[in-house]
Order: structure tokens, then C-alpha cells, then sequence
């Protein structure tokens, strides 16, 4: 096993050094569900890592787990520069189990800026669904406005985090995260390729469809469902 894992250790501490901030060996610790002395103890490289501990690594990350143990990520990878490759903050349950986060109405206008602080993330209300994938990570957030009928304002509406938005088939329904706009739920066209751009259009024709640039987008969530107190009339 020591073989295998001659790079470990200096892949994850060259791996946390390269988020934003500089994020601490606590803060990391607690956002992967694990120890502050387990985590140190792999970057110093006085503890082999479990199985478990690796697919979280390598998925918070975005890297092969083949990757963390036995490559120089310094000198292989450029971590968070890719479009193809999103880094996610998220939180986890007592049983390491990612949550589902709810992103009240009142922390939305805060979210563009603060959906990669580990502080806000953890701020954020929990809960679990049993019937969604745990193979999948989801995120719930406030419907406004009237542009996507025959969702009311007030409903909650579950998104399946996309972290390769190339892959993005046109007429997929997302929520999408911008710098100036925040989260709005709207019809995806995939135009990324050609023209760097995605099409946004609602399903209330009385608002016209708009592009937003690759550099201008944050995140992107497929739709997954959604929750609301009446049933629709339309």
C-alpha cells in the first residue's frame, strides 16, 4: 500500500493550497465529514486513507483516485481551471451521507457569491430525501417570479448538480447560477462549444429568450422536481 500512496500526501496538501483562500485543514475537515487529525495525518503522511476517505477526496477535488494516489497533481493538473471540471462545496450527515442543502429565500441573494464558501455552505439548512440518488448530489432552492408555468412563486424546486455543463443536451431545464442574475430557473440551449454561450429561455412566452457567457455562469443544476403547498393549475 505505501507504494501506491508515494504521492498522496503532498497531492492533497498541494490540492488544499490551491483552493480559494487557502481553505484550513479544520474547515476542509469538517466540510469531507472527517477529522482535522485524520486529515493532517494523511497530509504529513503518517496515515495511509481509507477507501472511503479517497472517493470523497478524489470527488471533492475532481480528480481519479488513481490520480490523487499516484501522480504529481503539481505538475499534472491545474485544479478548478478546467471548464470541464467543477469543484463543489457541500456538507454531509453523521452517517457521511451528502445532504440535501435549502437555500431560503432570504440567503438568495447572497448565494452567487457565497455557493464556494465553505461558511455560507454550511449555514444553509438540511435535510435528506429518501427517494432521490445518493449517487447524486442535490440542492433545493425558492421559485420566484411567473416565468416557468406551471410553477407558482413559493415552490421549492430540486436541482441535480451538473459538473460538466459541454454535456448539457439543449432544451434541458436548470437552475442556473450567475454572477449578476443569481439562480433562475430557465429552458437550457447548449451553445458552449460554438459560441461560448448558453440560450436562456422561459416557458411564459412574454419573456424572451437571452444568452449568458461560459465566464458569467457559476453553477448549474438539472431539475429535478420540485415541491409546492397547491396543486398546479396548469
Amino acid at each position: 500500500m505505501q507504494e501506491k500512496v508515494n504521492n498522496f500526501a503532498q497531492n492533497l496538501s498541494y490540492l488544499r493550497g490551491k483552493l480559494a483562500g487557502k481553505v484550513s485543514q479544520q474547515r476542509l475537515a469538517d466540510e469531507l465529514g472527517m477529522k482535522k487529525s485524520t486529515l493532517a495525518a494523511y497530509e504529513l503522511g503518517r496515515a495511509e486513507p481509507s477507501f472511503e476517505d479517497l472517493i470523497r477526496l478524489a470527488a471533492f477535488f475532481g480528480v481519479t483516485i488513481d490520480g490523487l494516489l499516484r501522480k504529481d497533481l503539481s505538475r499534472e493538473f491545474q485544479p478548478f481551471a478546467s471548464n470541464d471540471i467543477r469543484v463543489l462545496v457541500t456538507t454531509v450527515d453523521s452517517q457521511n451521507h451528502e445532504n440535501i442543502e435549502f437555500v431560503p429565500v432570504r440567503a438568495m441573494g447572497g448565494y452567487a457569491e457565497g455557493y464556494g464558501d465553505i461558511d455560507y455552505i454550511n449555514r444553509l439548512p438540511t435535510f435528506q430525501l429518501p427517494f432521490l440518488s445518493r449517487e447524486r448530489k442535490y440542492r433545493a432552492f425558492p421559485y420566484e417570479g411567473d416565468s416557468m408555468p406551471p410553477l407558482r412563486e413559493g415552490a421549492v424546486v430540486f436541482g441535480e448538480y451538473i459538473d460538466r455543463w459541454d454535456a448539457v443536451k439543449s432544451g434541458t431545464i436548470c437552475l442556473v447560477v450567475t454572477k449578476d442574475e443569481g439562480v433562475v430557473l430557465k429552458k437550457v440551449f447548449n451553445y458552449l462549444e460554438e459560441k461560448g454561450v448558453l440560450v436562456l429561455k422561459s416557458l411564459n412566452e412574454r419573456y424572451a429568450p437571452y444568452p449568458v457567457r461560459r465566464d458569467e455562469i457559476q453553477e448549474l443544476w438539472r431539475f429535478a422536481g420540485y415541491f409546492d403547498s397547491e396543486f398546479p393549475l396548469a
